[in-house]
């Protein structure tokens, strides 16, 4: 296994039931969340075939043509972030080039007598599928794994809280409704020349509580620690956890939402990862947590809504020619 400037934990000893070892887990998380927010995951329960056999749907569906993956496009979805979203249609880093990928975006699939969607909540409602006789077994595929990656993010959360010497369920009641977001994300190859400053996702942070990664061998997924760009190697097995900007405003700056961004500079190879943004209910108040502030070290941020940040953030990062 190839090594990594990241910490590496083992969450297995977390599903047991000896505190002691809870506890040392919560204690190596919390060092790894107020130095850069990153950290590799092993032992975090997610069966290997079921991410394999999503990265194979996902190469299968990233190989039709253009033309047929726009029946899905983000803009059909009726206001919603569902669906593909072509190179061009994203700049994480203002200021730079459209970001080189294209992705495909779904969600918590919410029919019509759903009660956030009848509400109006936005960004809640139904996917969009792509036709089961082009990626036969994706949706079956895509909600196997939505489950399977609930509950890890509904583990992480708690050893979060535990690590924040906060009773392990503090983060429940945030979780009631959530809008996790499945994105499975391609990157063509990119030469190493390139003169116009596009890369594959330009520099950004994370948007909201928690990010887990899965990303095939390729790699090129960085993060900047002190002003420099370090690599995060691959590692089978693995996962990449990191921290979004709702959790640094949760715990007053304690923890860190880090910068980073993807150079895919492997000469004519492509590059799949699957992201898991374990976003919290669209209407939970996010404030300073307790234990995160004194009177020497007053509350840096106002309250602000998890959903509004979110879609807000949308909004900033999609191109104007492109919405």
């Amino acid at each position: 296994m190839p090594d990594s400037p990241l910490p590496v934990i083992d969450l297995a000893p977390s599903f047991g039931h000896d505190p002691q070892a809870l506890h040392a887990i919560a204690a190596r998380i919390d060092a790894a969340c107020r130095r850069d927010g990153f950290f590799h995951v092993t032992g975090h329960g997610v069966p290997l075939a079921l991410s394999h056999h999503l990265f194979m749907l996902s190469r299968r569906l990233f190989a039709l043509p253009e033309e047929v993956k726009r029946r899905w496009h983000v803009d059909l979805s009726g206001g919603l972030c569902r669906g593909f979203d072509p190179v061009g249609w994203q700049a994480l880093e203002s200021g730079r080039p459209a970001d080189l990928k294209e992705s495909f975006y779904l969600g918590v699939d919410r029919g019509p007598w759903d009660a956030l969607v009848r509400a109006g909540t936005p960004n809640h409602g139904p996917n969009q599928w792509p036709d089961e006789a082009l990626v036969p077994g994706f949706q079956a595929t895509v909600e196997a794994y939505q489950a399977t990656m609930t509950r890890l993010g509904r583990h992480l959360m708690g050893l979060i809280a535990l690590a924040l010497k906060l009773p392990r369920e503090h983060f429940e009641p945030f979780q009631r409704n959530p809008m996790p977001v499945l994105r499975l994300l391609h990157y063509p190859p990119q030469s190493a020349s390139r003169l116009d400053g596009q890369i594959g996702s330009g520099a950004h942070t994370d948007w909201g509580g928690l990010t887990l990664l899965a990303q095939d061998e390729s790699g090129g997924l960085q993060v900047q620690r002190e002003g420099e760009w370090i690599d995060v190697p691959p590692m089978p097995g693995t996962l990449v956890v990191n921290l979004g900007d709702l959790m640094q405003r949760w715990t007053n700056d304690r923890y860190r939402s880090s910068l980073h961004r993807v150079v895919n500079r492997h000469s004519g190879r492509e590059r799949f990862s699957i992201a898991w943004f374990h976003d919290i209910d669209y209407h939970a108040q996010v404030a300073t947590l307790p234990g995160c502030h004194d009177a020497s070290d007053p509350p840096r941020y106002p309250a602000i809504t998890a959903g509004e940040h979110i879609v807000e953030m949308y909004r900033r990062t999609t191109l104007p020619e492109a919405a």
